[in-house]
C-alpha cells in the first residue's frame, strides 16, 4: 500500500532518491526488510534443507549462499508472486534432475520476470534450457470469477500482472541468465501445441483456469517419468476443482489421475508423473 504524501507534490516533481526507498515497492528499504524478515522466519527451513541437500551436481555451500544472495537482489529490485521457499522448492526439484541429460525447465507465465531470472540461474548450474511461455501483455480478456479458498472473491482483469516482453528481457539480463533462456510470446494455445520437448520441471503461475486448463493439458504429458509440474494457483478454488477432477485428468490430459499432496491446502502444488 502506497503511503500519501503529507504536502501535494510539485506537478512534474519526480521523488527523491530517499522517498523512493522508503516506499513499499520493488527497491524500497521495506521491501529489503521484509526479505530479510521472511529469510529467516517464513521460509527459513526451506533454506537450511536448501543449503544441506545433497544433489547430483557440484554445488558448493559458497555456490548455495551466492543463489541465495542473487534471488534476494532480484526479490528486492523486481515486483514477483511468489515466496522464496516456493521458488527454492522448484529450484530443487531441477538440481535433481542434473545428471539425467539435457534438463529442460518449462515457465508458463513470467510476469515482470522476477520468477524468470532464478529459474534461469538455477537452469544454468544444471546446463539446461528454459522455455518461458507468456502473452507479455498481462491476463488476456476473459469473462471468470474466482474465489480464494477461504471465499474471498478474486477477478483477474484484462492487462493484469503485464511483463513487456524487451522488459523481462532486459531484467533476465541483468539479474539471470539469459543464455539459456528461449521466448515463446503469444496465447497458450497457441504457442504450446508446437512444443515437442522431454519435460523436467514445468512451473504454471498462470491464474486463468482456463490457462491452466490448456498448459496442463500440453505440458503434463510432455514431463519425463520422475518429472513435475508446478502450479502456484492452488490458492484459487477453481484450480483445486479442476485438478480434483478425475474426467479432467482422464479425458483431457490422458492419464490417470494423479497424487496431488496439499490440494486444497498449499498454494504452491506439485505434481509428479510417475516413474
Amino acid at each position: 500500500m502506497r503511503s500519501s504524501p503529507a504536502t501535494p507534490r510539485a506537478a512534474g516533481r519526480r521523488p527523491s532518491s530517499t522517498s523512493r526507498l522508503l516506499r513499499r515497492g520493488p527497491g524500497s528499504l521495506y521491501r529489503q526488510g521484509q526479505s530479510l524478515r521472511f529469510l529467516l522466519t517464513r521460509d527459513r527451513r526451506e533454506v537450511l534443507d536448501f543449503l544441506r541437500a545433497d544433489y547430483p551436481l557440484a554445488l558448493s555451500r559458497r555456490a548455495r549462499l551466492a543463489l541465495l544472495r542473487d534471488f534476494l537482489r532480484t526479490t528486492h529490485a523486481l515486483r514477483g508472486y511468489h515466496t522464496l521457499e516456493e521458488m527454492l522448492r522448484v529450484c530443487d526439484r531441477i538440481f535433481r534432475r542434473a545428471g539425467q541429460g539435457e534438463v529442460v525447465v518449462v515457465e508458463a507465465g513470467s510476469g515482470s520476470g522476477s520468477s524468470t531470472a532464478k529459474l534461469s540461474l538455477a537452469v544454468r548450474k544444471v546446463g539446461g534450457r528454459l522455455l518461458v511461455f507468456d502473452t507479455f501483455q498481462g491476463i488476456p480478456e476473459n469473462d471468470e470469477r474466482h474465489e480464494h479458498l477461504d471465499g474471498r472473491p478474486l477477478v483477474y482483469r484484462k492487462g493484469a500482472f503485464r511483463g513487456r516482453l524487451e522488459s523481462v528481457r532486459r531484467h533476465v539480463e541483468r539479474f539471470g541468465a539469459p543464455e539459456v533462456c528461449t521466448f515463446h510470446k503469444g496465447l497458450f494455445e497457441e504457442t504450446l501445441p508446437g512444443l515437442d520437448a522431454a519435460i523436467d520441471v514445468a512451473l504454471l503461475d498462470v491464474d486463468l483456469i482456463a490457462s491452466t486448463r490448456v498448459c496442463t493439458r500440453h505440458l503434463f504429458p510432455l514431463l519425463k517419468p520422475g518429472g513435475v509440474l508446478f502450479s502456484q494457483d492452488g490458492h484459487i478454488r477453481a484450480t483445486v476443482e479442476l485438478f480434483a477432477d478425475e474426467r479432467f485428468w482422464r479425458e483431457d490430459v490422458g492419464v490417470a489421475p494423479p497424487a496431488i499432496p496439499g490440494l486444497g491446502e498449499q498454494k504452491l502444488l506439485e505434481i509428479v508423473r510417475p516413474a
